[in-house]
């Protein structure tokens, strides 16, 4: 017996050994090429010489050409498909039928209005059906590469899911970047300016086909490889050749899923991105490593928020019982838009109008009301302003007036739970949204401030964030639209406050680095530290609280804050020192 265990040893070595053989031959082959995983470790490309020993009831084999269903495979391939069980004679794998798989597709522009034309191609891109948008990174804006002479890119990257195979999607992804305008005749300048810009990145392979030949009817049910399909013909490479040496292709694609591994490097996005950062560091040249700077993208003209400093939003109340400045502004249009003027003046890119006040055991107003305080002011500012204005509301009414009056964000305290309609509406309106953390209403919620069930304050806002994020999400609101805010003040006690400010980076790193805002300004949790009952004598400790939310010991360069104040010009100032020592060499 024991002899008998060795020869059988000795024959898988050996076999071993003429697969590697089989498997050298045949890779450099653009079509039908085969690559073999270990479907233990299905994140992780591994050679027979590779870090684990293949087994043979483990051994598959996949297709990285076209993938045309109907096509012919390797011999190989279908002597694995016997070793797994299946029968190659009476079911060929040629019979194999569509299944739905995931690719991660890049998306860019730089003409024209940069992000309606990248919402418009995966419209279109969607329309026949046989792909389905599953989730979007954040954006990025990036000087462009190779070609320097030419407008910044608005970049990013999503994740689909196809019936197509990787040419049928190429296909079809040329023909939705023809339709919007890119010359795709031969003559244009490689690399040069388009409309749209919309590239294959990674794409699922198949660890088996069924034993009958056809593929699972689901995902789930079809063993795929998640983005491990290597393919090269004329028309396609798959990984994308060049997205390792592509900052603004690595870092969208870490948002979304950072321990995808590359079926060719072996090394996860991650790696590949920090090296590439690496780089950027020690000094390489621009056109070799280009930072990817975050946007937030708005309506009206393609203008964006660029996260290239901290943003200040100023908040502009036209409420007569708001807790600090309630009545300054409600009386007048004009005393209003002259206030959003000098807020603008002092440094903020965000004006937030409010027509209802939310401080703890505030009555609610009626939407009537709500629009009658609001709109007005909304269409002065934008009759001689070009800065960014945000609705403060819970209402769906009224933010969808708002933003028909010139408004470009939906900034809902309730974040989405109080008006049912509110996602849908901010969705099909396709501006962005503040999901802000709230227990209950103005009237209940700081008896809600329990956190101990959540493992703290910090886990538990994180959480209950990341919920409304996915029920945004879910309602047609990409990521790339999204902003949250842990709540400062509502449903919180003095010390869940603090605790929210110091563990600032906690809420970003469990939040998947989401952009955030603070709304500190003159709360009542600072009047408590510093003994002040007055609000407005309120800023010193303010500025004190934005800088603890602005603090990261994280390298991140990723990290996007909004902070919302009433007094501007004092934040800015202590912003501007903040950042030149902590940037100081």
């Amino acid at each position: 017996m024991k002899s008998s265990r060795n020869a059988l040893s000795s024959s898988r070595v050996l076999y071993y050994i003429l697969v590697a053989m089989n498997m050298m031959a045949v890779r450099s082959c653009a079509r039908g090429a085969v690559v073999f995983v270990n479907a233990h470790h299905p994140k992780v490309r591994r050679g027979v010489f590779g870090l684990l020993p293949f087994r043979v009831n483990h051994l598959s084999a996949k297709v990285s050409a076209d993938q045309s269903y109907g096509a012919p495979r390797n011999k190989i391939d279908r002597s694995l498909l016997q070793i797994r069980g299946g029968s190659s004679s009476s079911n060929p794998p040629h019979s194999m039928q569509p299944t739905w798989r995931k690719a991660y597709l890049g998306v860019g522009s730089n003409l024209g209005n940069q992000f309606e034309n990248i919402v418009n191609a995966l419209s279109q891109l969607q329309s026949s059906g046989d792909v389905r948008l599953l989730r979007t990174s954040f954006l990025r804006k990036t000087a462009p590469m190779y070609v320097t002479d030419q407008p910044d890119f608005l970049n990013g990257a999503v994740e689909v899911e196809t019936m197509l195979t990787p040419l049928q999607l190429l296909h079809a992804l040329k023909n939705v970047e023809g339709n919007l305008g890119r010359d795709l005749s031969g003559n244009a300048t490689r690399f040069g300016p388009r409309p749209v810009d919309l590239d294959i990145l990674l794409f699922d392979g198949f660890e088996v086909q069924n034993q009958d030949g056809t593929a699972a009817d689901t995902i789930s049910d079809n063993n795929l490889l998640p983005s491990a399909l290597t393919m090269q013909t004329d028309e396609l490479e798959i990984p994308h050749p060049r997205m390792a040496e592509r900052e603004f292709v690595l870092a969208p694609l870490n948002d979304m899923d950072s321990e995808i591994v590359h079926p060719l490097l072996n090394k996860t996005l991650w790696d590949l991105l920090s090296s590439l950062r690496c780089k950027s560091s020690i000094g390489y040249k621009r056109q070799d490593v280009e930072k990817a700077t975050r946007v937030l993208p708005l309506p009206h003209g393609g203008r964006m928020l660029v996260f290239n400093e901290t943003i200040i939003m100023g908040i502009l109340n036209v409420t007569p019982d708001s807790f600090s400045d309630g009545g300054k502004f409600s009386d007048s249009v004009e005393s209003a838009a002259l206030q959003a003027m000098q807020l603008e003046k002092d440094g903020a890119r965000i004006i937030d109008v409010g027509g209802e006040s939310t401080r703890p055991g505030a009555e609610e107003v009626s939407v009537d009301e709500e629009l009658r305080r609001v709109l007005p002011v909304i269409a002065r500012i934008r009759e001689g302003s070009d800065v960014a204005i945000s609705i403060d509301t819970r209402h769906s009414r009224v933010a969808k007036a708002a933003i028909e009056a010139g408004a470009d964000i939906v900034n809902d305290v309730s974040g989405g739970t109080h008006d049912p309609n509110m996602l849908s509406c901010v969705a099909s309106m396709g501006v962005p949204i503040i999901l802000m953390h709230m227990r209950g209403n103005p009237k209940t919620m700081q008896a809600m401030t329990n956190y101990s069930e959540n493992n703290g304050v910090v886990a538990g806002v994180a959480h209950e964030l990341m919920e409304r994020s996915a029920a945004a999400e879910a309602a047609g609101i990409h990521r790339w639209l999204q902003v949250l805010d842990p709540g400062i003040g509502f449903a919180k006690t003095t010390d869940g406050n603090l605790s929210l400010l110091k563990g600032a980076d906690a809420l970003r790193k469990t939040c998947d680095d989401l952009p955030f805002l603070f709304g500190p300004s003159r709360k009542g949790f600072i009047g408590k530290i510093t003994d002040e009952d007055d609000p407005n004598e309120r800023d010193f400790g303010t500025i004190a609280a934005c800088l603890a939310a602005l603090h990261s010991n994280r390298d991140d360069k990723d990290s996007c804050t909004i902070l919302r104040v009433h007094n501007v010009k004092a934040l800015k100032q202590a912003i501007l020192v903040f950042d030149a020592i902590r940037n100081a060499q």
